[in-house]
């Protein structure tokens, strides 16, 4: 399970320069300050700018959205105060990557800024849909386009830290390939969405019953046509509900066996019998079948090389935001 999330790691992400690319893509259409943050409680202070307590909240619902993560899975106060910890630690990253830029006068132009907003636009279907998401997470117009161009300037500072300090060849590749060969061999996988009804482990014969009627009923609506995804969002006691039931891939050796004796049994498209579990009574539909399979070094190669540059980056950019942490002044008010 271990190499199947790391070759993930590897084929989603590419060639990672600059802000870790999750959080710029996030970051660059989901955070910006406004004026009256001026006015609010601060998180931090990064060499005498404020980072507002609100920016904060807001950061750590974007990490929240790029992880699937949803309050009621986090099982402890840690982890809560981990993830608002990583948020401000972010932003305090992309302040002092901001603060290097315009020293360095390395300031994003208008044409980079228009491009990077005209990407985000295009993940709207209307001009109101896209207004009405920055005004929901604090800005206006003019404060996006503002953080746009923090954004880009900290990025390209993070390019050129990168251009400088890292470099992979053709050697490294082949070494990585030759070392992790069982990150290269990928099992088969399912993809699946589920519904739960959920029981206690103390339920009543009368509670077994209701649930039974219950998840009956909706496997029926099920196999009569309607939408999984719906079913799951408005009967499923999973967190999963949220996603329409989505689960992450599944392959053998991740699940108890009686429910991957169901789900690898099924066909594509189609849907489960009831599986009774401790939890309570589950039905599973199956959207995609993906064949294990090896991936020779010449396909690997390019994912290879951006997964080095990927970390080895990251690390660089880490030790200079570091140097830049220290030589100036960072002040954490906020206790997490």
């Amino acid at each position: 399970m271990q190499a199947t999330k790391a070759m993930k790691l590897m084929t989603r992400r590419g060639v990672l320069v600059g802000l870790q690319c999750a959080l710029c893509a996030a970051a660059i259409g989901l955070t910006a300050a406004t004026p009256a943050h001026a006015q609010m409680m601060l998180a931090a202070r990064v060499n005498g700018v404020g980072i507002p307590f609100e920016l904060l909240e807001h950061q750590y619902e974007t990490l929240l959205r790029e992880r699937k993560l949803h309050v009621a899975r986090l099982h402890s106060s840690a982890q809560v105060k981990g993830l608002r910890r990583e948020a401000l630690e972010q932003l305090i990253r992309i302040e002092l990557l901001w603060q290097e830029a315009k020293a360095a006068d390395s300031v994003a132009d208008e044409e980079e800024v228009d491009r990077a907003l005209q990407q985000v636009r295009a993940r709207f279907a209307t001009e109101a849909a896209f207004l009405r998401r920055i005004e929901a997470d604090g800005f206006n117009v003019a404060s996006h386009r503002a953080h746009t161009r923090k954004l880009l300037s900290g990025e390209r500072v993070a390019q050129r830290i990168v251009a400088r300090e890292v470099l992979v060849n053709d050697q490294d590749i082949e070494e990585f390939y030759e070392i992790n060969p069982r990150l290269f061999k990928r099992s088969e996988q399912l993809k699946l969405r589920q519904i739960l009804v959920a029981l206690p482990a103390t339920a009543t014969p009368e509670q077994k019953t209701q649930a039974r009627r219950k998840i009956d009923a909706v496997l029926a609506r099920a196999r009569a046509g309607e939408s999984f995804d719906a079913l799951a969002r408005e009967h499923s006691d999973h967190a999963t509900r949220q996603w329409g039931g989505e689960l992450d891939p599944v392959v053998r050796g991740d699940h108890p066996g009686y429910f991957e004796n169901a789900a690898f049994a099924l066909a594509v498209g189609a849907i489960s019998d009831v599986i009774e579990a401790d939890t309570g009574l589950y039905i599973l539909k199956l959207e995609e079948r993906v064949a294990a399979t090896s991936i020779p070094l010449k396909d690997a190669r390019e994912r290879i090389r951006g997964y080095l540059l990927n970390t080895r980056g990251k690390a660089a950019i880490d030790r200079e935001v570091e140097t830049l942490r220290a030589l100036g002044e960072v002040q954490l008010l906020t206790p997490l």
